[in-house]
């Protein structure tokens, strides 16, 4: 079953490109008929020209598979949002809570640091999804 929506967004991706359906498929490496079908969305893609879409064209994958939710940005785009604000907000309240002196700038790097380790591990989430304020106030204490 082919995701809706997947071959719009891939005819998107070509004319953005300003490609013939024939270039576009020579550029992904597989026939005319075949890049015809996912555009049309007769077939879904496989992972493997997912990646390489990403990688010839700079297209947000999970744009690719979902398309825009109604305000113009994919989910993944509101959860990162969600999770950015969260940390902001629980480094400013171990701040106030702790009483530290902190630059702005400092306190902008903390956050920066724990939303970079947030993107790759994971490790800041709590009970709820909540920044961990252990995890936060190590850091803290490194710029304090």
């Amino acid at each position: 079953m082919a995701v809706s929506g997947l071959g719009h967004r891939l005819a998107a991706v070509r004319n953005m490109a300003r490609l013939s359906q024939e270039e576009m498929s020579q550029k992904l490496g597989i026939s005319r008929s075949a890049y015809q079908n996912y555009e049309r969305g007769q077939r879904d893609l496989t992972a493997q020209l997912l990646l390489e879409i990403y990688a010839a064209f700079d297209v947000d994958p999970l744009w690719m598979l979902e398309g825009d939710t109604e305000d113009g940005k994919n989910r993944r785009h509101e959860e990162i949002a969600a999770a950015y604000r969260k940390i902001g907000i629980a480094v400013e309240r171990r701040i106030i809570d702790r009483d530290l002196s902190v630059t702005p700038e400092k306190k902008w790097d903390v956050i920066e640091f724990l939303f970079d380790e947030f993107l790759n591990t994971d490790a800041l989430a709590a009970d709820g999804g909540a920044p961990d304020t252990t995890r936060i106030d190590s850091v803290l204490r490194l710029v304090s």
